[in-house]
């Protein structure tokens, strides 16, 4: 049974927006308006609240077309991605190495700051913060972002190395380090004020910020990281020894320091918290995004001569990651209001939200086969038949 302080929290969290709205532009006549309890209070008893679970049938049907377009979108732009790549191969060719680093590197920046975007979404939904670009936890987070994309960029720089090298390619560990720090620091400037942007602004138009952050971060981690990756690669290829050393020292000290912060005393708790709990989960997730690229290596002849399957691939690996973020998303923000309780068995809801995704994913999963087919037809790439590529998007 949800508690009575559990209860008052299901209320839809528009009320906490509506609440925000008033306090940011006060009626002329309400001198306490500033007040936010007082607000709240007003807020709660002139307006029937219209409970988050009021009509699941509705709930699931808005959430179902917010988590459709934002998923389409994130295709369109990762089949951007999967053009890139496609009319890329001769700088892949330049260092065949640089083809094991692609996924984990696109994977961490949507890890990241899809991570990041659900803290925001829940901090919203729970109204610890508010969308006006200021407070702790915005810095906290903007802070653990930079840490970890720090702290994973080398770590991923130095497995994907490991990997190429075992695979027999001809691979400088100095060059992968920096070509993934380059890439990463720089594409995070642009993923940070992105992230940020996009829960706020849903926020403030009514709409549900975890149906929309995840797939629009995932599909800007394609977009930017990518281009960022192979501008890496024609920087530190073109540098000479000595400036390579110098910046490879540079990061590496940013690096150890990045590590200390969270036991550092200057450090708040909520920082700490989030730099300890997401670490360990980044390092899996890049073993595993190295684990992808490794195979992708062990088949690079292969997928240079059918450059349609290139064209699809950032759009297969990662509209998978953007449904299961958000479906993740939206449990906990569920978990965090009070309208879904923790259980061994997973709950009625849990698992209409689980099915929902399913049939968005086979939706998606269909259309990515479906454009890369004609995509590489009009960029007159070599391309297996229409049903090839629409069951491999499947399988």
């Amino acid at each position: 049974m949800i508690s009575c302080v559990k209860q008052k929290h299901i209320n839809d969290y528009k009320f906490r927006y509506h609440a925000w709205q008033i306090k940011k532009n006060p009626p002329v006549n309400c001198p306490d308006v500033m007040n936010m309890e007082r607000v709240e209070k007003v807020s709660n008893t002139n307006s029937i609240p219209r409970p988050i679970l009021h009509s699941l049938k509705k709930l699931i049907s808005k959430d179902f077309r917010e988590s459709l377009f934002s998923l389409l979108l994130c295709t369109m732009g990762d089949l951007i991605t999967g053009i890139i790549m496609g009319i890329s191969t001769s700088s892949m060719q330049m260092l065949p190495a640089l083809i094991v680093l692609i996924p984990p590197a696109i994977g961490m920046r949507g890890n990241i700051f899809a991570s990041l975007g659900s803290r925001l979404g829940t901090s919203l939904h729970t109204g610890q913060l508010s969308p006006d670009f200021k407070g702790k936890i915005l810095k906290d987070n903007v802070n653990s972002s930079f840490i970890l994309t720090i702290l994973m960029s080398i770590y991923l720089g130095i497995i994907a190395a490991f990997t190429a090298h075992f695979l027999g390619m001809d691979v400088n560990i100095i060059d992968m380090i920096l070509i993934s720090l380059l890439a990463g620091v720089l594409s995070a400037f642009f993923m940070l004020a992105l992230t940020i942007a996009t829960a706020f602004f849903s926020y403030r138009r009514g709409w549900d910020p975890d149906n929309v952050t995840t797939p629009i971060i995932t599909l800007a981690g394609d977009i930017i990281t990518l281009p960022f990756l192979f501008l890496s690669l024609h920087l530190v290829i073109g540098m000479g020894g000595e400036a390579k050393l110098a910046l490879f020292y540079i990061f590496i000290i940013l690096g150890v320091i990045s590590v200390f912060i969270p036991f550092s005393k200057l450090s708040s708790q909520y920082l700490k918290k989030i730099l300890i709990e997401s670490t360990p989960i980044m390092l899996i997730g890049g073993l595993l995004g190295t684990f992808s690229g490794s195979i992708l290596g062990n088949s690079f002849e292969g997928l240079i001569g059918i450059a349609g399957i290139l064209t699809m691939m950032p759009a297969f690996l990662e509209d998978g990651g953007a449904i299961g973020g958000i479906l993740a998303a939206k449990f906990s923000s569920a978990l965090h209001i009070g309208s879904l309780e923790y259980s061994l068995t997973p709950p009625k809801e849990a698992w209409k939200m689980f099915l929902s995704m399913h049939l968005i994913g086979l939706i998606v999963s269909s259309l990515i086969g479906i454009f890369a087919f004609f995509i590489s037809i009009v960029l007159s790439v070599e391309v297996l038949h229409l049903r090839e590529m629409i069951t491999i998007s499947l399988t």
